[in-house]
């Protein structure tokens, strides 16, 4: 074992990414899923295109659970739905990288894994009109709003093959509301262009109104008069004046359909204006409405062509969530619940707990007296250790007047040497058993020793410490309790340390837990200490996880009660009667600031 076994463990690294975001991470279980409070992943192996997905599946959640309001209600149709959610994505992934710009490169890589195996393909014109709305909106939604050039090619043939299903006046109209994105700022306004976008679809997808008929009008005498008459126009009949008309008609109309698109499109431009990069040049064709500038020409409403437009569209209207394509990040959360390598909850995530004040006051006056004598005793002895002293010595740059003397019998010890012992720097971890065999009193004389421990570490300078119990207040596995993190003071955190003794002993996630948070710190020494009456739940991932922390420079301390932990911890202390235990932690500490 070496310290980047635990580095780069996903446990440790998952931990980093919560605190980072500030959102919790549990991982375990065999599912890929968040509440809209906790994100959990399960437990993947080494394999990289996995960690690859994971990483961006919880930068990606991370940002849902920072920035979608979970609160407004989703759209009711399948396909209103899915665009939804396209859009809110790239929200809330843009308001994510603003903050933290290295989540661009871990989200981009998870779309650029799922090009590269397949499991993001470009749309094809076989397919059906809701798979080709669905991921022709994602491609082009994403490349040209999130710029994943990984999805260039992509983009450009949905961009063509949009274009030829549903013509190319719905897909004009369609990349003009979708211009909008980058200037969303709430999942309101997601929804609410999501809503417009539908409603595009649904116009576009009605029979056109039958022409309104004309009515024959004769001239009037005015225009008789002034011999504007047709039928008294000496020319009429000889075409001339018509061919004007139609000659001015052509004139006015030309480039007509495909080649006024042409003309638009620009230098090294497709044709048919298909390029997928060509934000600029649509966007100025397109009006306040959302309609082309030539909306006019070429009208499809009474063709052939007009008619299967309006088929394909009325097909993805009426589509249902099974034939939509899968929103973008469930089939990263799919691929990694098919990756899963072991069922066992490996870190927990944590559960704030404020606790009975009025309970916790009490304890923390029983303790105050016994906390009170160990802090002076660790003050002195560590300020006796930590004074600036001289001793003489061969060498040095100035000489020691009370060791001359030694001159004259040929000693060279004369010169003065200054030097000063290192203050502690040390982060501390106790984690607490409040299992159901704690009960019976043992669980309020473990949290009475926790609370004398922290209160008597809190004045000394240069050591940090938290207390966690576990497992959670309801006895669940996959949770801990938090007592007291860093930096706190106890006296903040009283009620926290009176609990009841409940459920199994699920000692590897607690493990896992203290030492993630022990690895984001900077102090030079890392120690846990993890108060037990029993065995693990699982022994062997307990053992395991206690090498591995032992390898990576955490010193791991296992404090039994009435039970021999030596088999589990290589630094072990029991203790035979629970009284003893406030005696034992403090002796502990002693022993770890002063070695």
């Amino acid at each position: 074992m070496t310290p980047k076994t635990l580095t780069d463990a996903l446990p440790i690294v998952a931990a980093a990414y919560g605190r980072k975001f500030g959102i919790p991470v549990r991982v375990g279980g065999t599912q890929a899923l968040t509440d809209g409070g906790v994100i959990v992943i399960p437990a993947i192996g080494t394999d990289p295109t996995a960690r690859t997905l994971a990483w961006g599946y919880l930068a990606h959640e991370a940002a849902h659970v920072r920035y979608t309001d979970f609160a407004l209600p989703r759209a009711h149709t399948p396909l209103e739905r899915f665009i939804q959610g396209v859009i809110e994505d790239i929200r809330i992934e843009g308001e994510l990288i603003a903050v933290y710009p290295g989540t661009r490169r871990t989200l981009d890589a998870v779309v650029a894994a799922l090009v590269a195996d397949g499991s993001l393909s470009a749309v094809r014109q076989t397919e059906s009109p809701s798979d080709i709305l669905g991921n022709g909106f994602l491609a082009l939604a994403r490349y040209r709003y999130r710029k994943q050039e990984a999805l260039a090619s992509h983009a450009e043939e949905a961009d063509r093959v949009m274009r030829a299903v549903f013509q190319a006046r719905f897909v004009h109209r369609l990349q003009g509301l979708m211009s909008e994105i980058p200037r969303l700022a709430t999942t309101a306004s997601s929804i609410d262009l999501a809503r417009r976008i539908v409603e595009l679809i649904e116009e576009e997808s009605r029979e056109p109104p039958p022409p309104a008929p004309t009515q024959p009008t004769s001239p009037s005498d005015a225009e008789r008069d002034a011999g504007c008459d047709p039928a008294s126009d000496p020319d009429a009949g000889n075409g001339t004046a018509q061919d004007d008309d139609d000659a001015q008609e052509t004139s006015t109309d030309s480039p007509s359909g495909d080649n006024a698109e042409q003309g638009e499109a620009g230098e090294g431009e497709p044709a048919d204006g298909a390029s997928a990069s060509g934000d600029q040049d649509e966007e100025d064709e397109i009006r306040q409405d959302g309609r082309p500038a030539d909306a006019g020409t070429n009208d499809p409403d009474n063709t052939a062509a007009g008619n299967d437009t309006r088929r394909a569209l009325q097909q993805a209207l009426s589509a249902t969530a099974a034939d939509l394509p899968e929103d973008l990040f469930a089939s990263v959360a799919q691929a990694l619940n098919g990756q899963h390598r072991d069922s066992a909850t490996l870190l927990p995530a944590a559960e704030a707990y404020v606790g009975d004040l009025q309970s916790g006051r009490m304890a923390l006056d029983r303790v105050k007296g016994h906390s009170a004598k160990l802090a002076a005793r660790l003050q002195g002895l560590i300020e006796t250790r930590t004074l600036e002293r001289s001793r003489a010595g061969r060498h040095g740059r100035s000489l020691s007047p009370r060791h001359l003397h030694r001159a004259g019998v040929g000693d060279p010890r004369v010169f003065r040497i200054r030097e000063q012992a290192i203050a502690p720097n040390t982060a501390l971890h106790l984690l607490v058993d409040l299992s159901s065999s704690m009960s019976a009193g043992r669980d309020a004389i473990a949290l009475d020793a926790a609370a004398a421990l922290a209160l008597a570490l809190e004045p000394v300078k240069g050591v940090s410490r938290a207390v966690t119990a576990f497992p959670s207040l309801q006895g669940q596995a996959d949770k801990v309790t938090r007592i007291l993190t860093h930096g706190e003071r106890t006296a903040s955190r009283v009620g926290a340390f009176v609990q009841r003794g409940r459920g199994g002993t699920p000692m590897t996630g607690a493990l896992w837990f203290a030492a993630a948070d022990l690895r984001a710190r900077r102090e030079t020494r890392k120690v846990i200490i993890t108060l037990t009456d029993g065995q693990p739940d699982d022994v062997c991932s307990a053992a395991d996880l206690i090498e591995r922390a032992g390898a990576a420079g955490i010193e791991m301390i296992g404090v039994g009660i009435a039970v021999d932990v030596g088999r589990l911890f290589p630094i072990a202390v029991r203790i035979d009667a629970v009284a003893d235990l406030k005696t034992a932690l403090f002796g502990i500490a002693e022993q770890l600031l002063l070695t």
